[in-house]
């Protein structure tokens, strides 16, 4: 599933700028003929003066260099990975980054650390950090995740066992010096119990949700938040008060500076029934008490969000995206409105959608590769894809809402989701929504934004001066206070584009 929370440490507004307008300037690295439609790809950023692409292609795994105009220093082969890497993650730095990389070799998952400097060259040898042995299964066992100042790095598995589940844990500080380690195992129903993703507080602190249902249809009546101090023997648990009412996907957000866990999700007064809006609860970690507020989408507000008169199920295809924090407790918080239809199936269900996968709780990956459409070569079903409107909401310390507004959108293609959805930039005054409009048969990105206080601006759309180009927003990434990297595809290639607005 398509869904992140931002791990940008800046995104508090503490200060905001007078945006003045913006001039953009597009740059495009040059084609590799060997990055095709089967390579997979993570954009990681501005790493000392050089933006760095990662890339895998088929067995291979390579690390391209780029200088501040796009041109290529280096795309070098990385001949230390083995053949079956299962994933990588990253963790990235001013002047240097971390690959952490778990693979097989016989019956066992290795999973290893080793650090680049900034022009991709290795600093040490690899460092193996855990190994599980593995019969049968999901061989994709181990997640890492870090904190908003990256000085706590935790890598965990989660394996599930003759109906136990297990949860061990390794965390790091920033020189990969391991600080603390847990193993907590409890019982485990996979009909009637999911995990939310692991998060990270800077203190090293591990915040998780557990969501109980009554089976394996149905939407969640009780949410246990779970906790885990470093240098503590057990996990705390804490019940959430949600007014027997239903929720469904919980999503955290850790707040260090306010000392708060953030949840959220959408809410039902009925079983199996529409949403009627947001849940909102804010864990105080040095009181270890729930504030909580159920704010309703009024009927206003559905009729703005669907174009097709199904008022009362406006809002049953938002799932939340991204949650912007601000200084004084509030937040921003961002829903899409996303479904896909597969033709000779059954029709789209949003407890299946999110719900179908057993393994939810290891969380997604940090890398999103280019989506190779294997349904078109082989002649199966077709699926395609909708991601349409958006709902941003501002909430106030208190968890009320104060605002809301929807950026209008349009987007659907078969097979393929790469060139929808949205992604976001953050210039300190505003947050930028940029997703691909079409015109006239042309690719285009629009531009909107809205600011902390919900004023809402439509800015000229990005325009490339070179034909042929088609960007792919989604899989972006932002590196500077008005500069992106933005993936496009030039004649069935994969090339790179540097964005100043």
């Amino acid at each position: 599933m398509y869904l992140q929370m931002k791990r940008i440490p800046w995104l508090l507004f503490g200060f905001f700028i007078h945006a003045v307008g913006y001039s953009q300037n597009i740059v495009y690295s040059k084609v590799e003929r060997e990055d095709n439609r089967d390579i997979i790809f993570e954009i990681l950023g501005k790493v000392g003066p050089h933006f760095i692409v990662y890339k895998n292609v088929r067995w291979r795994h390579f690390f391209q260099v780029f200088d501040k105009d796009m041109n290529t220093l280096s795309n070098d082969k990385m001949s230390f990975i083995p053949e079956k890497t299962i994933n990588v993650d990253f963790v990235t730095y001013p002047d240097f980054f971390y690959m952490i990389y778990q693979y097989e070799k016989g019956n066992t998952i290795y999973c290893k650390a080793v650090k680049f400097d900034q022009d991709a060259k290795k600093m040490g040898e690899p460092v193996l950090l855990d190994t599980t042995r593995v019969i049968l299964g999901n061989n994709k066992i181990y997640t890492t995740v870090f904190s908003e100042d990256k000085k706590r790095i935790l890598v965990f598995k989660a394996i599930e066992k003759n109906d136990l589940i297990i949860f061990a844990s390794k965390l790091y500080d920033n020189n990969m010096t391991r600080l603390d380690s847990t193993r907590f195992v409890t019982q485990y129903n996979y009909r009637k119990e999911i995990y939310s993703e692991f998060n990270v507080a800077n203190d090293g602190s591990i915040i998780v949700a557990k969501e109980i249902r009554a089976g394996l249809r149905e939407n969640i009546n009780e949410v246990d938040l779970m906790i885990f101090k470093p240098g503590e023997k057990d996990w705390s648990s804490y019940r959430l008060p949600i007014d027997n009412k239903y929720i469904d996907e919980v999503k955290i957000r850790v707040d260090n500076l306010n000392n708060n866990y953030i949840v959220n999700s959408f809410y039902y007064t009925q079983r199996r029934g529409s949403i009627e809006g947001l849940f909102a609860a804010v864990f105080n970690k040095t009181t270890s008490a729930f504030r909580v507020n159920f704010n309703r989408l009024n009927d206003s507000l559905r009729s703005k969000i669907t174009s097709e008169g199904q008022f009362r199920g406006a809002f049953d295809n938002l799932f939340i995206r991204n949650i912007f924090l601000k200084r004084d407790g509030g937040y921003l918080l961002i829903a899409e409105d996303f479904s896909s239809q597969t033709r000779s199936s059954n029709p789209w269900n949003r407890w299946d959608y999110i719900y179908s996968n057993n393994y939810d709780y290891y969380g997604n990956s940090s890398y999103y590769p280019y989506y190779r459409p294997w349904n078109r070569y082989n002649n199966v079903s077709t699926t395609r894809y909708f991601y349409d409107n958006m709902l941003v909401a501002g909430l106030d310390s208190s968890l009320k809402l104060q605002w809301n507004n929807i950026i209008f959108k349009s987007q659907s293609d078969d097979d393929n989701d790469n060139f929808l959805s949205y992604t976001t930039l953050n210039d300190g005054a505003e947050i930028h929504f940029l997703f691909i409009e079409r015109e006239k048969n042309s690719q285009i990105i629009a531009n909107h934004s809205i600011t902390p206080f919900g004023n809402y601006t439509r800015y000229p759309t990005l325009k490339s001066r070179e034909a042929g180009y088609l960007f792919m927003p989604r899989l972006s990434k932002q590196t500077n206070m008005r500069q992106m990297i933005i993936p496009c595809m030039y004649r069935g290639y994969i090339c790179f584009a540097k964005v100043d607005f």
